[in-house]
């Protein structure tokens, strides 16, 4: 199971670590953090959210930051159409201390809950996603989508027969991308497993020769999830 995960609002003290524990739990993935929910509505709109973790909200009278032990966490339900959200159902909680190992079992026991009481997780990857170009709408197919690429202000997608460019922000493009064909390997590449070449020893080759520079633990994490899938 691949979860989308968002966090609304800033970390309390105590809490400082979380975002990089987050990126440890297999399965889950964090696409972007945002100050309110307003900052989140295109993510949401798009219907691509399925965790929701609760932080600190600037600016609200209520609340005292050195009493925060505690962050709610719901799983976000969608109506059919996939863009109203019916409910925020709350299936667990991050408390003080924090460590990876308290993060990784409090996400075990949601997914299990998720399993075991039949929350449906909607299914909203087809073959295709749509993206905004400068002057019109694209429809791409996954299997085309060769890597996506962040250039100087514009996102260029390359596909196996031509390049498309876009506006749209990284995290959209990402939360759009089913997690076991996409990876991000790099601050700028988000990789398809499909059209990987080679896994070399620092970087992966893409598309007929591209090569992107890897880290060490980003390559063990890519020969995983690429194993994964053959």
């Amino acid at each position: 199971m691949a979860l989308n995960c968002i966090i609304i609002g800033a970390d309390p003290q105590g809490f400082h670590k979380l975002e990089s524990y987050l990126c440890e739990i297999p399965g889950l993935y964090l696409i972007g953090r945002f100050a309110t929910f307003e900052d989140a509505d295109e993510l949401i709109e798009e219907g691509v959210i399925d965790i929701l973790i609760v932080g600190l909200m600037e600016n609200d009278p209520e609340l005292d930051t050195a009493a925060i032990d505690l962050l709610p966490i719901f799983v976000m339900l969608y109506d059919e159409s996939l863009k109203e959200i019916v409910d925020l159902l709350p299936v667990g909680k991050l408390t003080l201390p924090i460590t990876l190992s308290t993060v990784s079992d409090t996400f075990f026991q949601i997914i299990n809950k998720i399993n075991m009481e039949g929350i449906q997780i909607p299914s909203r990857f087809s073959s295709s996603f749509s993206i905004r170009t400068l002057d019109r709408t694209e429809k791409v197919q996954y299997a085309d989508l060769q890597y996506v690429e962040v250039m100087n202000d514009h996102i260029m997608l390359h596909l196996s027969d031509q390049k498309i460019v876009t506006e749209e922000t990284l995290d959209v493009i990402i939360a759009r991308l089913p997690a076991n064909m996409f990876m991000r390997v790099h601050r700028w590449f988000v990789v398809n497993f499909k059209h990987i070449d080679h896994i070399g020893e620092n970087y992966v080759a893409v598309a007929g020769g591209v090569q992107i520079r890897l880290t060490s633990a980003t390559r063990q994490e890519l020969l995983k999830r690429y194993k994964a899938v053959q």
